[in-house]
């Protein structure tokens, strides 16, 4: 599942590039930031991620993008350690539209693809429980400013995930017939990045 979904990516990516030829400027942007899950008690969790785009115009702006955010918890009780940990890894489309070309450039955007996810749990180092991959449909909107330095920018963004369920309750989505939109897990979040290329002649 997860190489079908980096094909697909990677094949509307080219395709982008070749029908954009006579403008196409790529960028590379990377991210760090924080996420915190929307039911009560969540911990807020770290993560990062990369993401290549293509500008078609100074203004519009296609690519594909990987994020991971890592979350754990360690527990003593009478000497013994008991440690879980949980990744979760969008991998996705992406799409940007920039409403001005000055040193600051506020922005609106979207994501959506499939959302990776897997946990384990470890007693005393020795894992216990391990989870299989799981994977499910998400999309992502997202709002900021970059600020503009050349063709270099730094990228500050707010962004709020919702991953959405598996209608046959499998730990897989499978195909886009699967997916559940009457349930889902939201997440909001902020992320800081610098950005290669800012789709200028």
């Amino acid at each position: 599942m997860k190489k079908q979904v980096f094909r697909s990516l990677a094949a509307a990516a080219f395709f982008l590039t070749i029908s954009s030829v006579g403008y196409a400027q790529f960028s590379l942007g990377l991210q760090g930031g924080i996420a915190k899950s929307n039911v009560e008690d969540s911990k807020t969790v770290a993560g990062g991620g990369v993401n290549l785009r293509v500008f078609t115009s100074p203004n519009f702006a296609f690519g594909v993008a990987g994020k991971i955010y890592a979350d754990g918890s360690d527990y003593t009780i009478a000497g013994q350690t008991l440690s879980s940990t949980g990744r979760l890894m969008p991998v996705t489309g992406t799409v940007d539209y920039f409403f001005t070309e000055g040193v600051i450039r506020p922005y609106i955007g979207g994501d959506a693809g499939v959302y990776f996810s897997k946990y384990d749990a470890k007693f005393n180092g020795n894992t216990i429980v391990e989870s299989s991959k799981h994977s499910n449909f998400g999309a992502a909107p997202r709002a900021g400013l970059i600020f503009a330095f050349g063709n270099v920018g730094i990228q500050v963004e707010g962004i709020y995930h919702f991953v959405f369920g598996n209608k046959n309750h499998d730990t897989t989505t499978g195909s886009a017939n699967n997916i559940d939109f009457e349930s889902t897990s939201n997440f909001g979040g902020v992320n800081v990045g610098v950005i290669f290329g800012l789709g200028g002649k």
